[in-house]
């Protein structure tokens, strides 16, 4: 025991041996010190000291400025505009002149990620600040075609036979922003911001392809095409945006926004192509265009802001007390019943294993000299809104719930404007084109049809978990539900040519038309869902449905046979089972309406 303990221990029963009087007397001494202390300068000069707070303490709630870092994901939607092409056909015989046109304009989807940093200045609730990111991840991929292209064929007038139409190619892509930024503090935890500044990117190959094969006996078939280039370069645009973010602590930030990026400087070339066979004319132009490219994107970051007011030994206190002890992590505020909406984005993809295979064999080489053998695909997207409703029971840091939702305009379909006996109508997919000099062999396959497919419902059993207070992770299991329709099938496109034999010709297609039918599939997911206010949230989630589609029989289309020294081989079979596959990013507001275990039942009476 030290001497201070012991001094103590003795001190204290000795105290309160003394005389009641001389209890009082020490007390009245006590009292003159205090007295002379409260009306002495050194008073004066500790009230001179601020108070500095400490710990948790000494965070300002509404403090969103400082400098930040951050990293995020986003699903970006390129969109390249080219204008317009044109194929005209001047029949040698019967039939009427024709001048079709086909728009050159493209649309991809991709997840790409980034890393941003900047500093906000802040004045009473308002903010303004400066801040710049870079992008990375997945690209468009860009090939220049050759040959006709896409796979379509048919017999453009009596007499003639062609394949070909007008498409384009490239990407642009967006590398990185430097933007001003202003927003406002709505609550301690929930600020919006608007941000506008440049955007900068770079051009991949765009331009446009114009190309077809025509043959009419007895003259000899041609190949043509061509391309109309813009020539990759460095790029500089214009960004707008807006969005919201939500403290998951007083140093870790959720942000949700969107963007759109404007490009004006890719300038194509042009092209045009022709031939005349039999008195046949056929053309194809491809304008000189200054290319309308927007990439829009819906982007997820966290954020790490260094606060300005709050030293790093009391910031990393506040962020350990959110993520370990904060009572607000055990009260249940994540339970309760609850409504909400918003948008989603649907990415279908239609597809079976198996039903392609294209061999071609030049018997002047030994064995087959091109074989290949694969499944067919189709994709689509279309972007809706959502309804959902729900129960969250909440234990500890750990909660389970029920959701079911309503999708609303997610209808989509991977339509065919014609059938290939038409000249210019699309099969679907590109003709390839195999070069065997003197001969060649163009090829297109494709999954054919007009088929519509929707999602509905879902019904999903979910957990999360609580991270801080104002933040929660979770994932989802159930049921989907959905409705497809139309027809579907395959098709086969092709035009050999081996001089002086007369080219070999064809092109068919294949398929089934069926009633309405509902699906129902597997949906699973996750996501992560902030606390804007008590009882408003903001949730941002993937979600993956799986439908399986088993019906009749289709048949399938070929195109081969022998010319010259070359031998073809193609053929494209429907199956009878598909399965369609549906990945979905949605964007929900989440409202929470009744807390059984809350401390009040009804969270919006008062």
């Amino acid at each position: 025991m030290t001497n201070t303990a012991v001094f103590s221990a003795i001190a204290v029963p000795a105290f309160s041996a003394l005389p009641a009087s001389a209890q009082t007397a020490d007390r009245q001494s006590s009292a003159q010190r205090a007295a002379a202390i409260q009306n002495s300068p050194a008073r004066d000069a500790m009230a001179a000291q601020p108070v500095v707070p400490v710990g948790p303490t000494a965070a300002n709630p509404w403090s969103w400025g400082g400098f930040y870092f951050g990293v995020g994901w986003g699903r970006e939607k390129k969109s390249l505009d080219q204008g317009t092409a044109y194929q005209t056909l001047v029949p040698g015989g019967p039939g009427q002149p024709s001048n079709e046109p086909v728009r050159l304009d493209s649309t991809n989807y991709l997840n790409r990620g980034h890393v941003l940093g900047g500093y906000l200045w802040q004045y009473e609730r308002f903010l303004i600040g400066a801040e710049g990111d870079y992008s990375f991840g997945d690209r468009v991929t860009a090939s220049i075609p050759f040959g006709p292209e896409p796979g379509y064929c048919g017999v453009g007038t009596t007499g003639n036979y062609i394949c070909g139409s007008p498409t384009s190619f490239g990407s642009v892509e967006t590398k990185g922003h430097l933007r001003g930024v202003a927003g406002f503090a709505i609550t301690p935890e929930l600020m919006a911001f608007i941000s506008g500044g440049a955007a900068f990117g770079r051009s991949d190959t765009v331009g446009s392809h114009v190309g077809f094969a025509l043959a009419s006996s007895p003259a000899a078939p041609v190949i043509v095409s061509g391309n109309s280039f813009a020539p990759d370069k460095n790029l500089t645009g214009t960004s707008i945006g807006g969005g919201i973010q939500v403290k998951a602590s007083e140093n870790l930030i959720a942000r949700l926004e969107y963007l759109k990026d404007t490009y004006n400087d890719v300038m194509t070339s042009g092209a045009t192509v022709q031939a005349n066979v039999n008195g046949n004319i056929v053309t194809m132009t491809s304008p000189s265009e200054k290319v309308k490219v927007t990439n829009e994107t819906i982007r997820a970051s966290l954020i790490y802001r260094f606060d300005p007011n709050v030293s790093p030994s009391a910031a990393a206190a506040l962020n350990w007390k959110s993520f370990t002890t904060d009572p607000g992590l055990y009260a249940n505020t994540w339970a309760g019943f609850y409504v909400g909406g918003g948008i989603t984005q649907n990415n279908y993809e239609v597809k079976q294993e198996g039903g392609m295979s294209i061999s071609l064999d030049d018997n002047t080489t030994a064995g087959t000299d091109f074989s290949r053998q694969e499944g067919f695909s189709r994709k689509m997207d279309r972007t809706g809104d959502h309804l959902l409703i729900g129960y969250r029971a909440q234990w500890n840091r750990f909660w389970l719930g029920i959701e079911g939702d309503f999708e609303f305009n997610s209808l989509s379909s991977l339509a065919n404007g014609k059938s290939p006996g038409q000249f210019g109508g699309p099969s679907g997919a590109n003709m390839t084109c195999y070069m065997f000099p003197p001969a060649t062999s163009c090829v297109g396959l494709a999954m054919a049809g007009n088929l519509s497919v929707e999602s509905k419902n879902h019904l999903r059993l979910m957990g999360g978990f609580v991270i801080t207070p104002q933040l929660s992770g979770f994932f989802s299991y159930g049921k989907s539900y959905g409705t497809v329709s139309g027809s579907i099938g395959s098709s086969a496109g092709g035009f050999t040519i081996s001089p002086p034999s007369f080219p070999l010709l064809g092109a068919a297609t294949v398929t089934r038309t069926f009633a309405p039918e509902n699906l129902i599939g597997t949906s699973i997911g996750g996501g992560f869902e902030f606390k804007a206010t008590d009882d408003l949230s903001i949730r941002g989630e993937y979600l993956r449905d799986t439908y399986t589609w088993s019906h009749l029989p289709i048949g399938g289309a070929g195109f081969g046979g022998s010319i010259g020294n070359l031998t073809t081989n193609s053929f494209a079979a429907a199956s009878n089972v598909h399965q369609i596959v549906n990945e979905a990013y949605r964007v929900s507001l989440v409202y929470r309406l009744l807390n059984p275990q809350g401390d009040s039942f009804c969270s919006f009476c008062w």
